[in-house]
């Protein structure tokens, strides 16, 4: 018997063939099989923070910053002068 591993299975339907030839394309232009050219995608998507996980972790690992309105134009006008 074979070690159980995590890995998934993703089966995706109704992709326009219009779509699937390009990807066909692609992963044949890099010498990859179909299924590995969607594997690297995938993953490389996955390891790419998105812009709200970006936030999140920049509003957790930050101090707040205490200023106002007026501060924040103060400091601008003060730049100008």
């Amino acid at each position: 018997m074979s070690e159980p591993t995590d890995a998934g299975i993703v089966q995706v339907r109704d992709v326009d063939p219009a779509t699937l030839a390009v990807l066909r394309d692609r992963a044949r232009s890099l010498g990859q099989s179909l299924s590995g050219y969607l594997h690297d995608l995938m993953d490389a998507d996955a390891a790419a923070e998105t812009n709200a996980e970006v936030i999140a972790r920049i509003a957790r690992d930050r101090e707040p910053v205490d200023l106002t309105m007026d501060d924040i134009l103060a400091a601008r006008d003060d730049g100008r002068r």
